[in-house]
């Protein structure tokens, strides 16, 4: 499984807006094939500061979704909101569910 993640700064004052127009956009990736789950997590610290992860079953379907009509769709709703952004690609070599551990998790 392959993990990207795009640490991202939100333009002041547009962090609602952003997390909608996220919403919206981890919903049309979600049923793109070999999606394996999309996240949002924000830094409590600065609220400005968010990760955007997605997981994908391997390098296939990411360059599918890279190099396919999505991708410059979705990336262009985000656009208004960030302030600067820096992507990561991560290999996911090991994954321990806990206790808590539940499918959906808080929305």
């Amino acid at each position: 499984m392959l993990r990207t993640v795009l640490e991202m700064t939100v333009r002041e004052g547009c962090e609602d807006e952003f997390r909608a127009a996220w919403l919206e956009t981890a919903r049309v990736a979600a049923r793109l094939p070999g999606s394996v789950a999309q996240s949002l997590l924000r830094d409590p610290r600065n609220p400005r500061t968010h990760l955007v992860m997605a997981d994908w079953t391997d390098q296939a379907a990411l360059e599918a979704f890279q190099n396919g009509p999505e991708r410059e769709r979705l990336s262009a709703r985000l656009e208004p909101f960030r302030e600067s952004a820096r992507k990561h690609l991560l290999d996911v070599v090991e994954h321990v569910p806990g206790a808590a551990s539940t499918k959906g998790g808080p929305s």
